[in-house]
């Protein structure tokens, strides 16, 4: 026989030092942090490869920035959810 659980989400409360709603935010910001070096990466490799890839920085600022949105939308999500 299965156990019951009788705890929800809604209901649960953190316990001491670990908060599992600060761990996923800091989850979302390592992989934003990692999605911005990758991008980084990706670009300097190009400019390396043909120099003339340069005129390209535009479309990587937009990227960039994309990445920092999804960053800054989950702190703040974070902040409002109780």
């Amino acid at each position: 026989m299965a156990p019951q659980l009788t705890t929800f989400a809604a209901e649960a409360t953190s316990s001491g030092l670990f908060d599992t709603k600060w761990f996923f935010m800091a989850l979302a910001m390592f992989g934003a942090a990692m999605g911005l070096g990758l991008v980084g990466q990706a670009y300097m490799k190009a400019i390396g490869r043909n120099p003339e890839a340069g005129k390209a920085a535009s479309q990587v600022v937009i990227i960039a920035a994309m990445i920092e949105v999804t960053a800054l939308l989950t702190f703040l999500g974070a902040l409002i959810i109780n």
